[in-house]
């Protein structure tokens, strides 16, 4: 996350800029921001204001306060930063690889519920499992395979009984970041409301959010779920979870980064005010998580699917376009050699200077246009169903990038 907040610094435009108490003309001035000052975003206000909360530095000390979108130059680059919140669902696929590996039995109750686990059935795998769970000959395995199918079937303190009990039988340090992410998201959530879609189950907090805006978001998803399920081919029986919370409560459960507009983890996670609007912003934001979660759904080999794939794919389906002068310097710099090529980038981009992770995920959405240039649905879909596939057109993607 860390990573991303460098790639939210923009910078004020027209000089003597009002840095304010709040939003509106009408409120006091902390400091008037000189052109070329940069400032690093905090959170947007979607309540139609277009107001953005910041922080700058100004004779030496750090202030912050709001702004219009207006006063800033590059607020697309934030725009984009702020959908590319990356999946933090490795520990969740790490612990399902790990299970498939240790159970040899293919019949076996926990073969058969780990491979509805990965088709997104948790619901059928809870079933198979918790009545197993419940011995006290259940093993730690199992235990944990009960846990990721009750906590992807949003019954999370079950989730947790079951870790516990896993844990106290084996020791293991992926399982217990897991535990402890999932029980301070329990100890943060106050959602309970819920909504059932064709694609999706959200759950939400009827304080934060009216009825009616949460059916519309609820509305949304759906859409944006089936469309994409369709173009990626990741068609499942049940629902994606997702968890709509007030931007406190998203914070705390999920530990984001503070202009976090949502994330992925294993269910889609929205921080939402009442006031926000179920807008465009909101569906990119939507989109861009739906695609972090198809691709989980989609066997990828014995590796995940690199980041450049999956932050390609976001930004391509959630209507990212790549502008011209971006695109220049991606020519450039690879002709220079000074990033990376595709292939180089693997899981983890934290490595990356700032400019080049802006680059990195520039990158991704041209190498995401290459593989759509002719037939988008047919192209990505042939790719996703074979991943031995994907070094070799990883490789003939940097050569069309110029590398």
């Amino acid at each position: 996350m860390a990573l991303l907040l460098l790639l939210a610094a923009l910078t004020v435009t027209h000089d003597q800029t009002p840095l304010r108490t709040a939003c509106g003309e009408g409120e006091q001035a902390i400091a008037n921001l000189a052109a070329g000052t940069p400032v690093e975003v905090r959170f947007a206000i979607a309540d139609g204001s277009r107001c953005l909360k910041v922080s700058a530095t100004v004779a030496g000390q750090n202030l912050i306060g709001y702004v219009p979108e207006g006063a800033l130059t590059g607020l697309d680059q934030f725009d984009q930063a702020r959908n590319s919140a990356p999946s933090l669902d490795a520990p969740v696929q790490d612990l399902t690889r790990q299970l498939r590996e240790t159970n040899t039995q293919d019949g076996s109750p926990l073969a058969q519920a780990m491979s509805m686990l990965q088709a997104n059935r948790p619901q059928e795998a809870l079933s198979l499992l918790e009545k197993l769970a419940t011995k006290k000959t259940a093993d730690a395995n199992l235990l944990t395979a009960a846990g990721l199918a009750a906590w992807k079937s949003d019954q999370t303190r079950d989730a947790l009984d079951y870790w516990k009990r896993s844990l106290e039988q084996k020791p293991d340090r992926q399982l217990a970041a897991l535990y402890g992410k999932v029980l301070r998201e329990v100890n943060a959530d106050k959602s309970s409301e819920k909504l059932y879609g064709s694609h999706v189950l959200v759950r939400y907090e009827s304080g934060v959010l009216p009825a009616d805006t949460a059916r519309a978001l609820m509305a949304m998803l759906d859409t944006e779920v089936g469309r994409i399920s369709e173009q990626l081919g990741c068609n499942t029986t049940e629902r994606l979870v997702a968890v709509v919370q007030s931007r406190q409560a998203y914070f705390q459960a999920t530990g984001a980064a503070e202009w976090s507009g949502g994330l992925y983890d294993g269910r889609i996670h929205i921080p939402i005010e009442a006031g926000d609007a179920v807008d465009a912003r909101l569906r990119r934001t939507l989109a861009h998580e739906t695609v972090h979660a198809c691709l989980a759904l989609i066997p990828s080999g014995p590796t995940p699917w690199p980041s450049w794939l999956h932050e390609g794919l976001a930004q391509k389906l959630s209507g990212d376009r790549i502008n011209p002068a971006m695109r220049v310097q991606i020519r450039r710099s690879a002709e220079e050699h000074s990033i990376p090529r595709l292939e180089q980038l693997g899981q983890n981009w934290s490595g990356l200077s700032t400019a080049n992770a802006q680059i990195a995920y520039a990158m991704a959405l041209a190498a995401a246009d290459l593989l759509a240039e002719n037939d988008q649905s047919d192209t990505i879909r042939n790719v996703l169903n074979n991943p031995d596939r994907l070094p070799q057109l990883t490789a003939d993607l940097d050569k069309r990038l110029g590398m």
